[in-house]
């Protein structure tokens, strides 16, 4: 009987340990996004994603080339990260399977993910930026891409190595080659997780401001050039949270708010495409 009543105790102590961390996680998030979301509104209008920014000091303007050029180095970002994170998952997952080189690579893929940002973005701007004397967009486009590949490298791998060996034995056996294996039976069976990792390793660079800071830096013209620095929104964001006009903070917080609601779109539209995919098959 106290052996029972002891674990009792420690079950209960245990559950509102448990309980309160919960809880107390969840009130500074939602305190957070609730601080977003009421300073950001305030600053939302058309002119914030139609006009330049107005000269220092002097009201109204917008921050269309932070948009623009924001979507500019994540598109290219992602044009050079998702195509060598899913080649290497799928060299992970299907030639070196069982391998050393295999277990070595994901282990080091597993670091890269929690590597701080501005070490990528120090190390892309010691190869990019200072050989050439000055800063630009593909540097930022590239830092970014270095984040996205461990994601996408690693959901691939687990992506694939979930597709049934079997699969590609009746594929074998109608004289299929490996290559067209790959691609015509695993890569659909493993689409919509491919596809998840895809959109959630562009909602993991999204809102990144170190690697920019040290490779496309910021404009404060609206520019379309790559091979100068180009304007983000997340450096702008960074420069005139720490400026001293009312009219750079209220933009500022709308920005926030238009990134925020980007990440959360693109990782609830993930877990819908999970649970259209996956929900179903558990349902059969």
């Amino acid at each position: 009987m106290n052996i029972q009543k002891k674990r009792r105790v420690t079950n209960f102590i245990a559950l509102t340990l448990s309980s309160l961390a919960a809880l107390s996680g969840l009130f500074w998030l939602v305190f957070i996004l609730a601080d977003v979301l009421i300073n950001g509104v305030r600053g939302i209008s058309l002119d914030l994603f139609l006009q330049d920014p107005a000269p220092p000091g002097m009201e109204g303007g917008g921050l269309r080339n932070a948009f623009v050029g924001q979507l500019m180095i994540t598109a290219v970002a992602t044009l050079i990260g998702v195509p060598v994170g899913v080649l290497g998952g799928t060299f992970l997952a299907e030639y070196a399977r069982g391998r050393k080189l295999s277990r070595i690579i994901s282990i080091v893929s597993d670091i890269m993910v929690s590597v701080p940002s501005i070490v990528v973005g120090t190390f892309v701007y010691a190869i990019l930026v200072k050989p050439f004397g000055h800063f630009n967009g593909w540097a930022g486009a590239v830092a970014l891409a270095i984040i996205m590949i461990p994601v996408v490298l690693r959901t691939t791998e687990d992506m694939l190595s979930m597709v049934p060996w079997s699969l590609r034995e009746a594929a074998f056996a109608l004289g299929a080659p490996y290559y067209k294996v790959i691609i015509q039976v695993v890569y659909r069976g493993a689409a919509t997780g491919i596809l998840t990792g895809v959109l959630l390793s562009i909602a993991r660079v999204a809102g990144e401001t170190a690697p920019l800071l040290f490779t496309s830096f910021n404009n404060s013209f609206f520019s379309l050039n790559m091979n100068e620095p180009i304007a983000s929104l997340t450096v702008t964001i960074f420069q005139y949270a720490m400026g001293p006009y009312e009219s750079w903070h209220a933009q500022a917080w709308a920005a926030s708010l238009v990134i925020t609601l980007f990440v959360l779109f693109i990782t609830v539209l993930g877990r819908i495409i999970l649970k259209l995919r996956f929900g179903k098959g558990n349902g059969r």
